[in-house]
């Protein structure tokens, strides 16, 4: 009998706290990251919920990620972003909510990404359908290039993490991003 997996967590990033706080990173380790996720919501772990709207698989995958060397991990994301539709977490505080132990209610209602006051993101993704028929290639270098999404021979590449980059540099909508450039 296959179970079946409604939802894969992946708590923090590939990152492990040694000794003093000090953090070991090991960036080779996110093309068998997508791999492992991609094997993982592929049949027989996972299926299309009959009746879905576009075949949506049922699978959810929450990702939570803090940056540590841009660079390094952007071909992740770009690679992931095809295999996954992926949007981040966002939360709020209830209208009229103490949020800070005060006796003063909280009547911001803003809309924040979860993680954004630590660098760090929270993701829901889904694999896309039309994914499902692509061919994994077998070296994790071509995996990160998106060789294989969309059927083609020729590396690929997603943009929803760099806008999602681009979006947050204003402040995350609080204006300190307009209040600091008018200071300076």
């Amino acid at each position: 009998m296959v179970h079946r997996l409604p939802h894969i967590i992946v708590p923090a990033d590939l990152g492990s706290r040694v000794g003093y706080g000090i953090q070991v990173y090991f960036p080779d380790l996110l093309a068998p990251l997508l791999r492992t996720l991609i094997h993982i919501t592929s049949p027989p772990f996972t299926f299309t919920a009959p009746g879905a709207e576009d075949s949506q698989v049922d699978t959810k995958v929450v990702i939570s990620y803090k940056i540590r060397s841009l660079a390094k991990e952007t071909a992740f994301w770009a690679a992931f972003g095809l295999w996954f539709a992926f949007e981040p977490v966002m939360t709020r505080a209830a209208p009229n909510s103490k949020s800070d132990g005060t006796d003063n209610t909280n009547t911001n209602t803003d809309w924040r990404r979860l993680g954004a006051s630590t660098d760090a993101f929270v993701f829901v993704a889904r694999r896309r359908p039309e994914s499902l028929g692509w061919a994994v290639p077998a070296s994790d270098g071509a995996l990160l290039a998106g060789v294989g999404a969309w059927g083609s021979e020729t590396g690929r590449c997603d943009d929803t993490f760099e806008t999602l980059l681009l979006m947050g540099l204003d402040g995350d909508g609080d204006d300190e991003g307009a209040r600091s450039a008018s200071a300076a």
